[in-house]
């Protein structure tokens, strides 16, 4: 913990700059650690810059890259460009000035931003509740920008008295982190100045095509004219029959069913079998001779029944849907089983007056 890496101004002239070309990666860890461009106070030269390429970025808990000025001169900026850019428990990149023009942040990513655990980047004007604009922050070439909502990771580019800086990202996507007017203990992505006019704060997301998933609808309307002569051949050559179980039609409270049914409801009598004795004619044949038959005897004295007692079983009177009906002589309608004059199997559609109802069409226009 400690490491760093510092340029500091106490006079006149601009702080130096930091560059780290480096081909993997890097990773700045622990308090006090990171690099640092800073004036100080009294002092009247610009801060310096921060350039730093390598394909991976790592900063955790607690190391910074910073540029500040507490002098009279402005700030100086990072620049950094990774593939991969880490920042983990209250890690920082950052760009302050006391009282003068802040310095801006920008953030080349080619693959993932991930702000984790109180995180931040942020450019700010007026630590010294003085004048001062902020600076300004971009985020390019398209990273994914992760973070927890509940975990106060923040982009900001704020100001006292001047005017907030601007945010410009360019990602395909956000997960995390929303825009906000001002700070909050969520993960925010502000622009906003104390007394002074706040930033602005563009997100583009170019992955996103607003006009994926549309459809062309059809621009063909209603023909009224088509309309007229469809109406005229209604109730010819089709015909409809539900018929329920046994062919008689179906309740109007039943559900159609889909699987088609035959059910056979004619009642047939069942053949009887009787079993009957007949008496030997000679007296020396003390067994009785018992034998199967279908004949009835015609002598009932030689027939004894042993089965039981045969029941007749009445033909049920057959119930048909009503064809028709009649008035009686007290009034009262009789409905009858065959047709009168209504044809039962005539469809219930009616025969369109083709001239009539054109008229009447043109009548409503």
């Amino acid at each position: 913990d400690g490491g760093n890496v510092r340029t500091t101004t106490e006079g006149t002239e601009q702080a130096g700059n930091i560059t780290l070309e480096v081909r993997d990666d890097i990773t700045l860890a622990g308090a006090g650690s990171g690099l640092f461009a800073n004036t100080t106070r009294g002092s009247s030269g610009d801060g310096g810059n921060i350039f730093v390429d390598p394909r991976t970025v790592t900063i955790r808990d607690r190391a910074k890259i910073a540029v500040n000025s507490q002098g009279n001169g402005d700030g100086g900026n990072i620049e950094l460009q990774a593939g991969t850019l880490t920042l983990d428990n209250k890690a920082e990149l950052s760009a302050e000035t006391a009282s003068t023009q802040g310095g801006d942040i920008t953030l080349t990513i080619a693959e993932f931003l991930f702000l984790r655990r109180g995180s931040e980047i942020s450019t700010t004007a007026g630590t010294d509740l003085a004048g001062g604009n902020g600076g300004n922050i971009i985020i390019q070439n398209n990273p994914f920008i992760l973070g927890i909502r509940q975990e106060d990771s923040d982009i900001t580019a704020n100001a006292f008295e001047g005017n907030g800086g601007n945010i410009n990202i360019t990602t395909q996507g956000i997960i995390g982190l929303e825009f906000r007017e001002n700070p909050t203990p969520l993960s925010d992505i502000t622009a906003s100045s104390e007394f002074g006019v706040d930033g602005n704060v563009n997100i583009d997301e170019p992955g996103i095509d607003p006009s994926q998933g549309l459809l062309e609808l059809p621009t063909d309307f209603v023909d009224p004219p088509e309309l007229e002569n469809k109406l005229c051949p209604v109730g010819e050559g089709t015909e409809f029959t539900a018929t329920g179980s046994g062919g008689l039609p179906i309740s109007p409270k039943e559900t159609l069913s889909p699987n088609a049914t035959w059910d056979d409801s004619r009642i047939t009598e069942q053949p009887q079998t009787r079993i009957t004795k007949r008496r030997s004619r000679s007296r020396q044949d003390q067994q009785p001779q018992t034998r199967i038959t279908k004949r009835r005897l015609r002598s009932r004295q030689h027939q004894i029944q042993i089965n039981q007692p045969q029941t007749k079983n009445p033909k049920p009177k057959q119930i048909v849907e009503a064809q028709g009906w009649v008035m009686g002589a007290n009034g009262k309608v009789i409905l009858t089983a065959h047709p009168v004059i209504v044809n039962p199997k005539g469809t219930w559609l009616h025969q369109v007056d083709c001239q009539r109802l054109q008229e009447s069409l043109k009548r409503l226009r």
